[in-house]
């Protein structure tokens, strides 16, 4: 049988088919010939980030010598590669690894949770002060460097070297307990007058002393100072007895805690006799002491002080001295006899209230405060009644009205004296009150404020104006009719002056006191008492000075001497250029009915020439006035009480010319009941 043969269309097809089959495959070979793999290094020029340091912190002091430094970690945008540490600029280790290690040098652990380092050196370091800081180095060799922080190892205790006591050298040293002398020190043997010892020593920059100087039969004195940054330690003691064996304690601390310890360190201020040629008393030699150095041993971080050993020097006995030939004088300065003066004084007091005041007095803030006291309470009371002063001015506080206050402070300097206002009922000065200057508009062109005597100064005027009286303690105007020898401005009850009018009168105002006022309040008496006492009547300003001089002479100083001559010259201004300057007049006077007269008299007294003027409020009793000062030649004489006014040789006047000649006068009045 014959076989089949394939269709003549079937074979194109396969042909067709293989020929798509070696396509794909060419094709694909192609595209993988074309597909190539390029791979490249790119360079590291980015620095890891920066450590922050943890501890030490900056400028710690430490009180052992094997620290732990801490840093967090650093980043780097490819790799780190390690760490490294610096003390005072230089490397200390290098390649501090990654991850926590151990090694103959250091202990370094890694906190990876926070990110922290942790670096403790194996080796002790010694005392001194150092700098720090972290290094982070990448595999580029880049690095990075941390802040510099301070630190300082401190594991001994603190020296200390006293080296005066007042004037006598010495060289005492806590670390060597054989430089404490077994007899007292002898100091200021060279001046009578010398006191109050200055200790001057060396030691630890910036530790604590405390000293406790003992005294016998006296209270301890405690005083804590502090040794400079240069080690220097400088303290000036008040005024001691004399002839005592003093003792003194010293217990420094440092920055860390230790302690060092100098014990029973004695001294003794020598006594002086006049004349100096007579012996000078020799103290009892002392048995050996044996005082204790405590110094605290290396600490670690979380170890607390040591306490001093509970060793102590026994207490020293006392040394007796041989008593001075007759007629031997001690040489006690005079400050010395106040400070002795003031502690009988004190003693007086209840024991718990006298001690009080001794610590208070021998304590530093008193020291301090000592040398500046008398112009502290020179500045303190004018700052005091100046303050009474404008508390009642205050609602119309301004630089004009601080300025008006300030010039009444100073009542012996700037004194006013021409016009007056007056309480008409008791005839008595108002002082203090506000006295307005008005225009026809009834505007405020000016003020004053009337001094203790209820005086002020004139006003610049020009046109047309009126004076008002405002005081809440004082009414204006009173309503009562002038009396008739008088004028207006004598009387003055809010009238218009103008230029035909005034001539440069002195003006006189009466006010009454306010209604259902028996006495004026506290504050205004007060402020009244204060102002008095600035005008420094003979026993307050004897006081003053006495107060001052005892302090310059306890604690001399220029700020107390400043104070004291204060006082002196408001003497010798008072006493010797006011007293040359001024004449001094006594008025006796008369009633019509040749009764004697005893009240108080409103006063004007007007120079012809100048028009100046004194006008002030002036006590009678038994017809006769107190003193006046004045520097009046020819002047006009106004007086009045009340219903009285001046009559002179029967002549209804309202005022009387009068010529003062003399230093010193009498001037003879009638006085007589005016027209109703």
């Amino acid at each position: 049988m014959k076989k089949p043969m394939m269709s003549r269309n079937k074979i194109p097809l396969i042909l067709n088919l293989l020929f798509a089959i070696v396509i794909f495959f060419a094709t694909n070979s192609l595209v993988r010939a074309n597909d190539v793999v390029v791979s490249a290094v790119v360079p590291d020029t980015q620095a890891p980030s920066v450590p922050i340091l943890i501890n030490p912190a900056d400028n710690a002091v430490l009180s052992y010598n094997t620290p732990s430094f801490q840093w967090y970690e650093s980043s780097d945008n490819v790799a780190m590669s390690h760490y490294a540490l610096y003390l005072n600029g230089g490397v200390f280790f290098n390649n501090i690894p990654l991850t926590t290690t151990e090694n103959a040098y250091y202990i370094l652990t890694y906190d990876a949770l926070n990110g922290i380092y942790t670096l403790t050196i194996k080796n002790s370091l010694s005392d001194r002060a150092y700098t720090w800081n972290i290094v982070a180095v990448d595999y580029a060799n880049l690095s990075s460097s941390s802040d510099v922080w301070h630190f300082t190892i401190d594991t001994l205790a603190p020296t200390f070297v006293l080296k005066q006591i007042g004037d006598t050298a010495v060289d005492i040293s806590a670390s060597n307990v054989n430089s404490v002398p077994s007899t007292p020190i002898i100091i200021f043997k060279n001046d009578a007058t010398a006191n109050e010892p200055v200790l001057i020593a060396y030691g630890e920059a910036n530790s604590e002393v405390k000293l406790t100087v003992t005294i016998p039969n006296d209270l301890p004195q405690t005083f804590t100072g502090q040794i400079d940054a240069n080690g220097y330690y400088e303290l000036k003691l008040g005024i001691l007895p004399r002839d005592t064996d003093i003792k003194l304690d010293f217990i420094i601390t440092d920055r860390v805690s230790h302690v060092s310890v100098l014990e029973a360190v004695y001294f003794r201020i020598s006594l002086q006799y006049w004349p100096t040629s007579s012996p000078t008393p020799t103290p009892t030699v002392r048995p050996s002491l044996t005082p204790i150095q405590s110094v605290s041993p290396t600490l670690k971080p979380s170890t607390s002080v040591s306490p001093k050993p509970s060793k102590s020097v026994s207490p020293k006995p006392s040394v007796s001295i041989s008593p001075q030939p007759s007629g031997i004088i001690p040489i006690i300065p005079p400050k010395e006899i106040i400070h002795e003066a003031g502690d009988e004084l004190i003693e007086l007091l209840p024991e718990s209230t006298a001690d009080s005041i001794k610590s208070f007095l021998r304590s530093e803030l008193w020291l301090n405060l000592a040398p500046l006291m008398g112009l502290l309470f020179l500045l303190g009371f004018y700052l005091l009644a100046f303050i009474l002063l404008l508390s009642k001015f205050v609602g119309g506080l301004s630089f004009i009205l601080v300025k008006k206050l300030f010039l009444l402070l100073f009542p012996m300097f700037f004194k006013a004296k021409k016009n007056l206002v007056f309480e008409y009922r008791e005839t008595s000065a108002s002082p203090l009150v506000k006295v307005e200057l008005l225009n026809e508009n009834n505007q405020v062109l000016d003020f004053a404020i009337t001094n203790l005597q209820g005086n002020f100064d004139d006003f610049k005027t020009q046109g047309k104006w009126r004076l008002k009286v405002k005081d809440n303690n004082f009414y204006y105007p009173i309503g009562d009719q002038k009396p008739a020898q008088l004028e207006f401005w004598h009387f003055y009850q809010d009238q218009e002056f103008n230029q035909e009018n005034y001539h440069q009168q002195a003006i006189l105002i009466p006010t009454l006191r306010a209604s259902g006022q028996e006495k004026l309040p506290f504050f205004e008496r007060l402020r009244i008492f204060v102002l008095y006492l600035l005008e420094y009547p003979w026993w307050f300003l004897a006081l003053s000075f006495l107060f001052n001089l005892i302090f310059l002479m306890r604690y001399a100083s220029l700020l107390n001497m400043i104070a004291t001559l204060f006082y002196v010259v408001i003497f010798i201004y008072k006493v010797i250029f006011l007293n040359r300057k001024s004449k001094t007049m006594i008025i006796k006077a008369e009633l019509e009915n040749n009764k004697h007269f005893s009240a108080n008299l409103v006063v004007s007294l007007m120079n012809q020439e100048s028009k100046l003027a004194q006008s002030l409020i002036l006590p009678f009793e038994y017809s006769k006035s107190s003193l006046i000062q004045h520097s009046f030649t020819n002047a006009n004489l106004t007086v009045f009480a009340k219903n009285f006014a001046l009559i002179k040789d029967e002549m209804v006047l309202d005022s009387q010319a009068i010529t003062l000649s003399q230093r010193h006068e009498e001037v003879d009045i009638s006085l007589k009941n005016s027209p109703k």
